[in-house]
């Protein structure tokens, strides 16, 4: 990930607007940079599942973008910008992003209300605004952090080596090495640069201000410069500083899903901020189906479970990882599913996926879709005996808050829990 600390300035207008899974109807003119740019940093990464915008070309060399599970904004070098939106969250994208996260802000709900048409990457500052705020308002952690420093006075401990090195054999300095009560943590700068990514990129004047205010109270006693997700990673959280989980959890996921650059002077900053919806998906669904078997007991919920794999009778067998593997309190294997972020009719793929977990696993299946108007919903026997559901989401029901949307989603996924009785 290319970035530059210079990043408070960026701004955006769309030039191209698409939903997911969508292809924009007019080929473009693309140069050779903003093709680059595309295929190699954008459409790049360690997450990589495909193209994140899918790039072919037309007998006159035009280019056709089409959209996939990735939403945000890009702006490629010598345009276009491109703004992707979900499509199947309705108003409640805000909840849907702050329960796959697991966020707990009690703030935003009235202040910061997700609209449709309001762009994703404005759910996400609105989000991310609510955490930093309630941050804030606790205070800024503080912590020890080594320093070495010329010093009038002995401080902690003498450098022995630099000191001979610098001074003479009677100094009136002192090289000195000690441990500095200071806001400027690895935590604290990781905020920092997460809230100034989100400000060069989100749209909604209120979000953008109150980020801003943010950023300058933070300038004040932390260094801006880039952290990377290993960093954040790296970060152990104590007792007296457990109140950062919630917006290092976002910061993280900005960090993770941003590449900014700035060209040489007179050209036009670059920037891409895409997250994966088929992720947040996920994340929602695992989190409700935990939610779900709590009062089985010995019941738990294992994600992206490898335990098992598909014998190929060749070389190589296939290592099998459904998004939730349900397991009963003898540690049977009573239910195999699948998220699937798409409003489009399951392909044949989806179902030999499922049908591999669930042979493997000798267990019933559920593919979860988000809100299709009822298109995708159906039921199925496989093999002559394990049934396998699909079950629409309610991530588009009109609610009146937070709370109502976790409950109406959780009970969802819980009914699809039934076949397993």
């Amino acid at each position: 990930m290319a970035v530059s600390t210079h990043i408070d300035e960026v701004q955006f207008a769309a030039d191209i607007e698409l939903s997911e899974y969508e292809e924009h109807d007019e080929p473009i003119e693309l140069s050779e940079a903003a093709a680059r740019m595309l295929t190699q940093e954008v459409n790049g990464g360690d997450d990589r599942d495909g193209d994140r915008i899918k790039l072919r070309y037309n007998r006159d060399g035009e280019a056709i973008l089409t959209a996939t599970s990735y939403v945000g904004i890009v702006s490629l070098r010598d345009g276009p910008t491109i703004q992707i939106q979900p499509k199947a969250a309705g108003t409640n994208l805000l909840s849907l992003l702050r329960f796959a996260h697991n966020t707990t802000a009690t703030t935003f709900e009235t202040q910061t209300p997700y609209r449709q048409g309001q762009t994703f990457l404005d759910a996400l500052g609105a989000l991310y605004e609510a955490e930093l705020r309630r941050v804030l308002n606790k205070g800024l952690h503080t912590d020890y952090q080594r320093k070495s420093s010329t010093e009038q006075h002995l401080r902690g401990q003498l450098n022995l080596q630099r000191q001979l090195q610098r001074h003479p054999p009677t100094p009136t300095a002192f090289e000195c090495t000690y441990d500095e009560l200071t806001h400027d943590i690895t935590a604290n700068r990781a905020i920092l640069y997460a809230t100034s990514i989100l400000l060069g990129l989100v749209s909604d004047p209120s979000v953008s201000r109150s980020l801003q205010q943010h950023q300058q109270l933070l300038r004040r006693r932390v260094t801006l410069e880039p952290v990377t997700v290993q960093q954040v990673e790296r970060i152990q959280l104590t007792r007296l500083s457990d109140y950062y989980e919630d917006v290092l959890r976002l910061a993280r996921l900005v960090i993770g899903n941003a590449f900014i650059s700035e060209l040489e002077a007179g050209a036009s900053a670059s920037f891409a901020m895409l997250v994966n919806m088929n992720t947040v998906f996920e994340n929602a669904v695992e989190r409700a189906a935990r939610a779900a078997v709590t009062d089985r007991d010995g019941w738990r919920v294992v994600p992206q479970d490898r335990s098992q794999s598909l014998l190929t009778g060749g070389r190589h067998d296939v290592t099998l990882k459904p998004d939730v593997t349900v397991f009963d309190g003898a540690d049977s294997v009573r239910m195999v599913g699948d998220a699937k972020w798409k409003t489009s009719p399951p392909k044949n793929a989806d179902f030999y996926q499922m049908t591999s977990y669930m042979l493997a696993r000798d267990a019933p299946g559920v593919l979860f879709y988000p809100n299709c108007n009822g298109a995708n919903a159906s039921q199925s026997i496989v093999a002559e005996q394990y049934p396998l559901e699909l079950v629409e989401l309610p991530t588009s029901k009109e609610v009146s808050n937070h709370e109502e949307f976790v409950t109406v989603f959780k009970r969802a996924v819980a009914a699809s829990l039934s076949i397993t009785e």
